[in-house]
This record gives structure tokens, sequence and C-alpha cells, in this order.
């Protein structure tokens, strides 16, 4: 039988909503670092951008988004994998092949968006995390979601620890203190190459980032399974009655927002004992996983009720082109903070950087709406499906205007 990407009449809508949210959350957290050195800003141990409305943007963002929304992009993955397997199976087609040439396909992408535009990729991650599914996606819904539950605590909780032994050691006040000089002197020189150097040079240095931010990898794919994990589950799952979605809502409100809150509220101790990084180390792994499903059960919830409906129609567009807006969100950033474009990389704080995430997704709200008039999938999309299957996917539509 013919084994084909999913078909409109097939496409599970809440699933490209959530993509869609999950691309402008992504953006929001990825503007500060398009925008300028965020890696040896965060490092140091007080606030570059000390205006209290960029302090407080900061605050806001580290609740909100950060850590929140790259878990929920692994939780689709998830999702999709398993949805892909039994495409598979009901076509009497091999996974495994198919499934290969997808992640290979996935790590070329990745490579290019490192080259040629910026270091914080993801792609690259979910290319090469994504194959340990293949070791977990036939297993029994019920041991995926007890396999997430012990790995997302037991890494949650490994981080938290080494970042309170580090702390109360008596090491990390004088370790920080001998680091702001170099981190200082690392912000000036991203500045000066990414808003003024040469395309080549910042390759350069855009490898030397991607290298330095991928140092620990095993730690990122410890902290991004587990979200892998609850996705395959959700999937093999499937129906979720009302009454479990409230459930398990009430639950991650608890867990989610309430290890979020705990950075926020050690917030005024940044940089002067152990209470606020070991609550930024919880919050952000174990508070960042329970979030997202927060998010995930809100959204569910709120598209059952019929309410909103408008506004999420709106995310469905970006969802269904979440790669090609994930991609085209480096480059169009890119192009206005360095060199090669307008240059403005370092003059703006994280409260211009929400503005300019907010303009980029409604430009591409309106040209995402635009393009699936007229074409079946998204541009990277459509190559991504006809590389993976290989076999040329049928792109325009017949008739325009239906969606």
């Amino acid at each position: 039988m013919k084994w084909t990407p999913v078909r409109d009449n097939q496409r599970i809508e809440t699933l490209d909503i959530m993509r869609g949210i999950a691309v402008l959350g992504i953006l929001l957290v990825n503007m500060k670092s398009f925008s300028g050195p965020d890696s040896p800003i965060r490092a140091l141990s007080y606030e570059y951008f000390d205006q209290p409305y960029n302090v407080w943007t900061n605050v806001l963002l580290e609740f909100f988004v950060q850590g929140n929304f790259i878990t929920m992009f692994s939780f689709l993955f998830g999702f999709g994998i398993v949805l892909m397997a039994q495409r598979a199976a009901d076509h009497d087609r091999s996974f495994a092949p198919v499934f290969l040439r997808r992640q290979f396909v996935l790590l070329i992408f990745g490579i290019l968006h490192v080259l040629l535009f910026w270091y914080g990729d993801i792609l690259i991650t979910y290319a090469l995390a994504g194959l340990l599914m293949l070791l977990f996606y036939r297993l029994p819904r019920n041991a995926l979601l007890i396999t997430g539950l012990i790995l997302i605590t037991a890494y949650s909780l490994f981080m938290t620890i080494l970042t309170y032994d580090f702390w109360t050691s008596g090491s990390a006040l004088t370790f920080q203190s001998a680091q702001n000089d170099y981190h200082e002197h690392e912000i000036s020189r991203s500045i000066q190459i990414y808003s003024e150097g040469s395309f080549s040079e910042i390759i350069q240095e855009r490898i030397k980032e991607w290298t330095d931010l991928n140092r620990y990898f095993l730690f990122l794919i410890a902290g991004l399974l587990p979200m892998f994990l609850f996705g395959a589950y959700a999937a093999k799952k499937r129906t979720f009655t009302n009454k479990v979605l409230w459930r398990i809502w009430f639950l991650t409100l608890v867990l989610g927002p309430g290890s979020k809150l705990l950075p926020v509220i050690f917030f005024p101790s940044k940089g002067e004992d152990w209470r606020y990084d070991t609550a930024m180390s919880w919050g952000y792994e174990f508070g960042g996983a329970m979030m997202s499903i927060f998010y995930i059960c809100s959204i569910v919830l709120l598209y059952r009720s019929g309410r909103s409906k408008y506004l999420f129609n709106l995310f469905q567009y970006t969802g269904r082109m979440a790669f090609t807006n994930y991609l085209t969100q480096s480059i169009i950033a890119t192009t206005i903070f360095y060199s090669y474009g307008l240059g403005f990389y370092g003059e703006f704080g994280p409260l211009a950087g929400v503005i300019f995430a907010a303009s980029i997704f409604c430009l591409q709200v309106l040209f995402s709406k635009w393009w699936l008039q007229r074409y079946y999938y998204g541009p990277l999309e459509w190559v991504w499906r006809t590389l993976t299957y290989g076999k040329k996917q049928r792109l325009k539509r017949i008739d325009k205007g239906s969606v």
C-alpha cells in the first residue's frame, strides 16, 4: 500500500495549534540570542540590562516562556513519531528506514541552520535525540509514562543538587566574580563580530558558540527525552476525557507554575547565595516540563469549549508551517541584527526583543494563512516530506482558499 504524509483531512487540529503557540514561545526566548550575546549576559552575576522594565521582562519570560516551549515541541515530536509508526503499520510498511531518512534530513537542515544563520539550533538535537525513540516507541503506553516521569524527576533532581552543591561549597561566588570580566569581554567581542564582522567571521563565531552551547549535549538530551516519551504516551492513549484533562491541569498547575515561581521569589538573591540558582535549576528543568503539559491541557480544554476559536485558527496556520516558520525566524532576525543586514546586534534589551518577536510572528501568521490557501504544505515542510518519502509530494492546491 502507498504510504504518504498526512493530508488535510487527516490532521489533528489541536496539534497544529500547539505547534503554532510553541513557535511563538520559542521565538520569544530565542530573540534574546538573536539580538545580542545572551549566553555571556546570563552568566554574569548581575543584571546586564538593569532598567526595571528590562529586568521585569526577563523575569516574566523566565516564568511564562523559558524552558516551557522547547519541551512542548519535544512532546509534539514524540507524539508525531508514534503517529508516523502507526501509519506505517496501517500501510504494512517498515517504519525504521523512513524514520531514519527523516531524521537524517532534519540533521542536514540543522547543520545548514547553524552554519548559515544561527548557533542556537534545536534541529540537530532533535535529529539525534529522536533516534533514541527507536528504543522506546514500541513500549506500552503506561511504560512510556512511568519511564518519562522517572527520567524527568531524576534528571531535575540531579541538576538541582549539582547547583546546590556548587553554591554551598563556597566556590560559586569566587568563580562568578572571577568570570565576570571574562563574560564582559565575551559580550564586547560578540557584539563587535555580529554587528561589524564579515560573513566568514560570523560563521566561525557561530560554530564556536554552537560548540560551547552543546558541550553538555547528553544533558540536553536527558532533559528532552522525557517529553518525547510523554508525547508518545499521549499518542497511544489518544482519547483524554475532560475529567482526566482537568485532573492533569490541576496537578501541573501546582508542579509547573509552582516550580517556576521559586526563582521569581528568590530573584533578589541572584548572584549572592544558593537560593536563586538552585531554584532556577529546578524551575527550568522540572518546572518547564510540567508547565508545558499545563499549557497543553489548557489549550485542549479551551479548544473543546469552543472559545477563542479565531485566535486558535491563527496559531493553526503557523503550526502547520512550524518547520518553515522556525527557520525563517532565524533568517529574518539575523538579517535585522547582523552586520550583513541592519547591524542592530547588541543595541536592544529584552523588552525591545519581545516587540520584535511579536512583530515577526504577526507577519508569519499572515504569510502562513496566505501560503496555505494556495499550497498543501509549507515550503520547507514540502522539501522535508519529499526527501523523507523519496517521492515528490503534491504542493499546489487545485482550488485556492480551501485550507
